[in-house]
């Protein structure tokens, strides 16, 4: 027979219903957890209510126990027996891990580290809460400690919120709940300070798990919003992440396929302008031209460092360093665009530049400010001026170009360095120009940024090139005089290369012989072994230089000791792959001869 006062019946009732909700939210952060990504923070939650449904569970079934008198069940289930004892003590351990683990989902939410005393302070807590069902029999004397407990735990949780790094609608909600579960216990443990003197405060006593599932329905949404709320950051973050990646490998592509452009027309590139720097060169010396073999060298030069550039941009390759005039190289520059200043209508005007030295490397710092400036001036109206200027900065110099013109989208600044990208009309860019001058100026370990001009409508362009360490001087290589001993080979298939080397050589005081494929090198009578030095080229008809050095390795052959290899495609892979494993000196065309006949020399000596 069960007798049901009804306040008795309300609070069983409303008991009955907190545990029902508890439970649900326990299948709500299960099937949550079985989904996402992040399990520390959902394991936290789902272990919080996980905790609460079963001490809950546990104390409805004591009470509705309780209820069953006029049997021995009545005797068995009052305060201070055994079964109510385990019961409180399961319910109350049960409590204080769910306001622990509240704190601990709260900290984590807030992506912030739990304070160490409370992790410490944590196990014992829970023991000492689970044992004073043993010295406090009753649960009026339980819930006194109760309140103590989910109001500090409350406070505790509500800390880290207060300073969370992206508050929102989860972050606010849980606060708000938090601070309704403190009022609740605190108005919950006054009503029991006065049970027996009011009976409004039976009745708050009673009302108490209503009051208490509405906090806890709160909480619960609060953690599943803020849940929500950090996995769409999550997503939106790994999104950031994937464009940026994608746009990694679609520059990759493209370089890729800029790479293969440049290995395909590098050689024929490289090879005449060999031949046009060693007549040129040699004219020079003899003093024959009135002037006109310096401007052929300079403008063959200028080629050489857009191929080089060109290849840099594809392989990453370092440039040759030399230590520069900064005043001498800008005004050089600016010189040599007097008939694009002609054409925009537009002046550049050079800022005082004092005495400063930069050790990098001439064609590409030349090719950086060309660049730049043809840029600006196109940029700028008729009319506008354009502002280059130069100054130390801690361990290099700093290049500043402002033009006058629209300036640079916020939107596109990220791209505006990738190859290919233009924001030029269809046929008047390529979209290589600031490409390569990222890649020159990421080889001297630079960096360029873009912002805007600082007065008025423009944009600024600042290169800082960091000033690497000054080259040693080389010796200047003897010409001395020919000895029968003293012989070179040339193995290349370029008609026009060989007889420049030749001249070249003979120069120096060498005896020159000719081989047109490794082929026929390898067929002298005398062998490989008869000559000071093998200058052979990598990409020939037949076996080639790279299948001709492995068959010597192979055989273990002491002529490889003396072979200098030479190339007009460095950017190609079977080169670059070569380049790395080959011990032997390696020399891209086309050729500084000065820098080409010292390493001869020093293969020679070998």
């Amino acid at each position: 027979m069960f007798l049901f006062q009804s306040l008795d019946l309300l609070a069983l009732l409303g008991l009955f219903v907190q545990t029902f909700v508890a439970w649900v939210f326990v299948a709500i952060f299960g099937t949550m957890r079985r989904r996402e990504s992040a399990p520390i923070l959902l394991r936290t939650f789902y272990f919080a209510f996980l905790v609460l449904a079963v001490g809950l569970t546990v104390l409805s079934a004591r009470f509705f126990r309780a209820h069953d008198v006029g049997s021995e069940a009545e005797r068995l289930w009052r305060d201070g027996a055994f079964a109510p004892t385990v019961c409180y003590a399961i319910y109350e351990a049960a409590k204080a891990g769910f306001g622990l683990l509240l704190v601990r989902g709260s900290y984590a939410l807030a992506d912030r580290p739990m304070p160490r005393w409370i992790r410490i302070a944590a196990l014992p807590l829970v023991a000492a809460f689970a044992a004073s069902a043993v010295f406090l029999p009753e649960i009026e004397r339980l819930l006194y400690a109760q309140a103590f407990l989910m109001v500090s735990c409350a406070l505790l949780a509500l800390r880290p919120l207060r300073r969370a790094r992206e508050p929102g609608a989860g972050a606010r909600l849980l606060r708000i709940s938090l601070i309704a579960l403190a009022a609740s216990w605190t108005v919950h443990s006054a009503a029991l300070a006065t049970v027996s003197i009011s009976e409004v405060s039976r009745v708050a006593i009673a009302m108490n798990s209503f009051v208490d599932t509405g906090v806890q329905m709160a909480l619960g949404t609060g953690l599943i919003i803020g849940l929500l709320q950090d996995t769409r950051r999550r997503m939106l973050a790994a999104e950031r992440e994937r464009e940026a990646l994608a746009r990694m490998v679609q520059r990759d592509e493209r370089l890729r396929a800029l790479g293969t452009l440049v290995s395909g027309v590098a050689h024929e590139l490289n090879n005449p302008l060999t031949v046009i720097l060693g007549y040129a060169d040699l004219l020079l010396r003899a003093g024959v031209g009135d002037g006109k073999a310096k401007v052929i060298v300079e403008q063959a030069e200028r080629c050489r460092g857009i191929v080089r550039s060109l290849s840099a941009l594809a392989s990453q390759s370092v440039h040759r360093r030399e230590v520069l005039c900064v005043a001498e190289l800008v005004d050089r520059v600016v010189r040599g665009l007097d008939t694009r200043t002609t054409a925009t209508q537009a002046r550049i005007r050079v800022e005082p530049i004092g005495k400063l030295d930069l050790c990098a490397d001439r064609v590409g710092m030349e090719q950086v400010l060309t660049n730049l400036l043809v840029n600006a001036l196109q940029a700028s109206p008729p009319g506008g001026v354009v502002t280059v200027a130069a100054t130390a900065t801690k361990g290099g110099v700093a290049f500043t170009v402002v033009d006058q013109g629209p300036g640079v989208p916020h939107a596109l600044r990220g791209r505006l360095f990738e190859p290919f990208f233009t924001t030029k009309p269809p046929g008047e860019g390529t979209g290589l120009g600031l490409a390569i001058v990222h890649s020159i100026v990421s080889a001297h370990g630079g960096c360029i940024t873009v912002d805007d001009a600082p007065s008025g409508p423009g944009a600024r362009f600042r290169v800082i090139v960091p000033s690497g360490e000054t080259p040693r001087a080389a010796t200047p290589p003897v010409l001395r005089a020919a000895r029968s001993s003293r012989k070179i080979l040339i193995v290349d298939d370029d008609d026009a290369v060989r007889a420049t080397l030749r001249d070249q050589a003979e120069r120096r005081g060498w005896m020159v012989r000719e081989a047109t494929t490794a082929e026929d090198a390898l067929a002298i009578e005398s062998g490989l072994a008869s000559f000071d030095v093998v200058l052979c080229d990598l990409k020939m008809r037949g076996m080639g230089g790279i299948a001709l050095h492995d068959r010597l390795l192979d055989h273990r052959d002491p002529a490889l000791d003396h072979f200098v290899f030479i190339t007009g495609d460095l950017a190609s892979p079977a080169a670059a792959e070569f380049a790395s494993r080959c011990s032997r000196p390696l020399v891209p065309k086309p050729f500084d001869f000065a820098d080409l006949f010292t390493v001869v020399e020093e293969a020679a000596g070998a």
